[in-house]
C-alpha cells in the first residue's frame, strides 16, 4: 500500500532542472468548494496528497486543496508535467516532477482579505522515469510570486 510520506516540506529552495521525464495527465477535475473565507484560516501552500494508482501501472493520483484569493480567475492545471529537477528541502535534496497551478490575479486587488477553497484532482501516467516526489506551485502571472510544496509517495 502506498501512503504519503510525512516528509513533505516547503518548496522554497532552489530548483535545479534535470532531464525531463515524459508524463501525461489522463483525467482531471477542478472545483470551487467555498469562498469568502478569512485569510487567517488559509494556507499559502497547496495541501497535496499523492498516491500510486491501484488501477493503472505507472500512474499516480493527486488531490490538491488550495486557498486562492476570492478574485482569482482562470484557475487551471498546467498540462506540461514532464519537467523535473532537484530541490533542497529540510531533510536534504530530492528529485521532483514539477506541477504548476496557474491563475490570474487582477491588479485591481492589491490587498487580500478573503479566500476561496479550490480542489483539483488529477491522474497522471509516467512514460519516462519515475520521480519520488512532485513539487506543486502556484504561478500567479509573475513567476517570482510563486508558493508551493513538495509531496512524495512511500511504499509501506
Amino acid at each position: 500500500m502506498d501512503t504519503q510520506q510525512p516528509l513533505a516540506g516547503s518548496a522554497t529552495g532552489t530548483f535545479q532542472a534535470t532531464e525531463p521525464s515524459k508524463a501525461k495527465i489522463k483525467t482531471q477535475s477542478i472545483r470551487l468548494l467555498a469562498s469568502g473565507l478569512m485569510g487567517q484560516l488559509s494556507s499559502k501552500e497547496p495541501l497535496v496528497s499523492l498516491r500510486k494508482s491501484g488501477d493503472f501501472q505507472n500512474c499516480y493520483d493527486v488531490n490538491l486543496h488550495m486557498y486562492l484569493p476570492d478574485h482569482a480567475r482562470n484557475v487551471h492545471l498546467d498540462e506540461n508535467i514532464s519537467d523535473c529537477g532537484v530541490i533542497e528541502i529540510w531533510n536534504g535534496p530530492i528529485e521532483v516532477r514539477d506541477v504548476n497551478i496557474i491563475y490570474d490575479n487582477p491588479a485591481g486587488h492589491p490587498e487580500i482579505y478573503a479566500y476561496s477553497l479550490w480542489e483539483i484532482k488529477f491522474r497522471y501516467c509516467v512514460e519516462g522515469r519515475e520521480m519520488p516526489a512532485i513539487r506543486v506551485r502556484y504561478v500567479i502571472g509573475d513567476p517570482e510570486t510563486t508558493n508551493g510544496t513538495v509531496t512524495s509517495v512511500e511504499k509501506t
